[in-house]
């Protein structure tokens, strides 16, 4: 039996070779992006090029200094539309006709290019705006994710200039043709609606979130938006009444009001191209089995293919035992079947912890985190994985699920405070990734931080993700009973008498008597946490490490104290700054205090 797999193993990758052989493999990365191809060289380089604009252009539109893509992305550009059906989805066992697609995976994502389509980019560009979204802002309700997504990939670039507001195809059509949502039920459908997933109600809200958001866009409403999703994600404000606070109207005027700009004259205009570096770090052409072993590493990540995947990296090894990509991609395969023992072999022929490959070495450290889960870990294994995962880290800092795996060992560690900064920098990194700000309610609970760790709560106790809320009722008991112990500890206190004898009572030199010992009065901060979306009007640090926020909201400011700017839950940034002015912000916070209110967390908004 082992020798008939063995010998279809090598007969599928002579079959490979041979339809490979003709189309060298191409790599070339740039200082964001890597892209493997077998249309040319010269096309490798133009695909590089085109994302890297598109990231940029993200970056010039929100006005993000820095640009998040928390999963590695490997971007893989077939020359014919054939060579895409290969690894393409599959329906009821038969390959699905795409022009491109996407293909998640928790250490890797990959977007794949039919370089013969008409416009090979738009389906790609489609998918890469959700990655955007996804890396840089908190989750976003479903109409703005794919209104967005289509306005995107229809951005054009002609040379050094940019053109907004293409029409794609087939969206003036729909249109036309088909009733059109009430924008009520448009803004309110998620995942699971009939409208996102059923025929002909799926076509018109992709059209009706397209010309929504190409309506905010074209007429700077941006700020109006922001407000919009801070009320509905965050408040959970009822869309009409999130409508006529952020918008100034009410939602039916809205709903006119967009539908005459569908039907009118849709906005269109051209602008300079942010800058960007054209130059490759790296452009080479791949050995046969190297780009055998990138294409079999596709396929381990799509379900449908694994076992082909499987097949693919065994017969690579047969002809080169050391191949990294091929060991590396068996022991992914068997990691994600739980056989840990295969996984961690594979993952030593590659290289393992002392590997350069930052993908290898965190899949190292993750191997040895559910081997820790499995049984007893001692401390010093918990000590190992935490140094094998820093080096991952340190290899790739822009890896969100490595920040998350060390804020575990650090908390296994018992070594709290390093621990929430660490799933900070992994909520900065991935900030729509809702299980991160789950284990961070856990971490604040244990860290006695209740007020961080409620704040978090509420805004996750919507969640459209089942585990997180099942995470957010079991924090929710978890935080209840620790308050509760935390009430007995200090009744405790207030009822302890010392011992009379003990030295403090006695009567010092020159004292005239000893005054009453009374223990600390601990009262529980029952004052509800409140939230404020507004403009950060400065900053103060004299008293540092106190920091006084002054936020303006409307007509209202409020200036917002912390004891310690240092301890601050701060997201969207590495830290928090007094050197902070004219900053949108969204802050929960306790109001009085030695203020207007005490901060609870701050996160900077998008946009200045």
């Amino acid at each position: 039996m082992g020798r008939r797999v063995l010998l279809f193993s090598l007969l599928l990758l002579l079959i490979c070779s041979q339809a490979f052989a003709a189309a060298p493999w191409y790599e070339v990365k740039t200082a964001h992006f890597n892209v493997l191809t077998n249309s040319s060289e010269k096309q490798g380089r133009e695909i590089a090029l085109r994302f890297e604009q598109m990231r940029a252009v993200f970056g010039s539109m929100w006005r993000r200094a820095k640009v998040n893509m928390p999963v590695p992305l490997q971007i893989i550009a077939f020359r014919s539309r054939s060579e895409v059906k290969q690894y393409g989805p599959l329906w009821k066992g038969k390959a699905v006709e795409v022009a491109g697609f996407f293909q998640g995976g928790d250490d890797r994502n990959f977007i794949v290019i039919d370089m013969s389509a008409p416009d090979p980019y738009e389906t790609a560009f489609h998918e890469y705006a959700h990655l955007l979204l996804a890396g840089n802002f908190p989750d976003v309700p479903l109409w703005f994710s794919e209104g967005y997504a289509e306005y995107f990939r229809s951005l054009k670039v002609s040379g050094k200039k940019l053109e907004f507001g293409n029409v794609p195809a087939g969206i003036p059509d729909t249109l036309v043709n088909q009733s059109w949502m009430k924008l009520q039920d448009l803004l309110s459908v998620e995942h699971n609606s009939k409208a996102y997933n059923e025929g002909d109600k799926r076509s018109i809200f992709y059209a009706q979130s397209w010309v929504t958001v190409h309506y905010l866009m074209a007429n700077q409403k941006l700020e109006q938006l922001a407000k919009y999703l801070q009320l509905t994600q965050i408040e959970k404000a009822p869309v009409p009444e999130a409508v006529q606070q952020a918008f100034g109207v009410d939602i039916a005027t809205l709903d006119k009001t967009i539908r005459k700009y569908g039907f009118g004259t849709l906005k269109y205009y051209v602008t300079d191209m942010p800058p960007v570096n054209p130059d490759p770090v790296e452009s080479r052409k791949l050995t046969d089995l190297t780009a055998q072993a990138n294409l079999a590493d596709l396929h381990a990540h799509s379900r449908e293919y694994q076992d082909k995947a499987k097949l693919e990296f065994e017969a690579i090894l047969q002809q080169e035992s050391d191949n990294p990509i091929a060991n590396r991609g068996l022991g992914y395969i068997y990691l994600r079947q739980n056989d840990l023992d295969r996984a961690m072999q594979y993952f030593r022929k590659a290289g393992g912890a002392e590997s350069k490959d930052a993908r290898l070495v965190y899949l190292t450290a993750l191997l040895m985190n559910r081997e820790a889960m499995a049984g007893s870990a001692s401390p010093a294994e918990v000590i190992a994985m935490r140094q094998v995962v820093e080096r991952a880290i340190e290899l790739d800092p822009t890896m969100a699920d490595a920040y998350n795996l060390l804020s575990f060992a650090l908390s296994a560690e018992g070594r709290f405070d390093p621990a929430i900064t660490a799933q900070m920098k992994a909520i900065e990194l991935n900030p729509s990734n809702e299980m991160y700000q789950a284990n961070m309610v856990g971490l604040y609970i244990r860290a006695q931080k209740y007020d961080q760790a409620e704040a978090l709560l509420v805004r996750l106790k919507d969640s459209m993700d089942p585990m997180v809320r099942q995470m957010c009722e079991q924090n929710t008991a978890y935080l209840q009973s620790a308050k509760e112990v935390a009430a007995q500890q200090a009744r405790r206190r207030e009822t302890w008498q010392d011992d009379i004898t003990a030295p403090q009572w006695r009567k010092k030199e020159g004292s005239e008597a000893v005054e009453e010992h009374g223990a600390v009065d601990v009262k529980p901060d029952t004052r509800k946490i409140q939230y404020l979306y507004g403009n950060l009007q400065s900053v103060d640090c004299t008293a540092e490490p106190a920091a006084v926020v002054s936020v303006k909201s409307g007509a209202k400011l409020l200036r917002l104290r912390t004891e310690n700017y240092k301890k601050l839950m701060v997201m969207g940034a590495d830290e928090f700054s007094c050197d902070w002015k004219n900053r949108k912000v969204l802050v929960n916070y306790k109001p009085g205090g030695k203020a207007d209110g005490d901060l609870v967390t701050l996160e900077l908004q998008a946009g200045k």
